[in-house]
């Protein structure tokens, strides 16, 4: 039997939100979705951390909302996506 080591970290609603956004904002702006590398909401923090495959991208933090919707959300990581990418 092959031994597995499986770690087990909760994604969080906030941090799968980010994610599903932000792909779909970076198909938006013409780029593809798995350009995202990670989308990680370090432990006591209010914010999402995006990184990136190509290692000259420099992560981009998603604030969390006070009571924003997802549409402002949306907007908030296209902006920061936009900026980043100069599109």
């Amino acid at each position: 039997m092959a031994g597995f080591l499986f770690v087990s970290s909760r994604m969080t609603d906030f941090e799968d939100r980010i994610r599903r956004m932000a792909r779909e904002a970076m198909v938006e702006l013409g780029r593809d979705g798995v350009e995202i590398a990670d989308v990680v909401e370090p432990p006591g923090a209010d914010y999402c951390v995006i990184s990136f495959t190509d290692e000259n991208v420099r992560p981009i933090e998603i604030p969390k909302p006070l009571g924003a919707g997802e549409s402002q959300e949306l907007d908030e990581i296209r902006r920061a996506l936009q900026y980043r990418f100069g599109t």
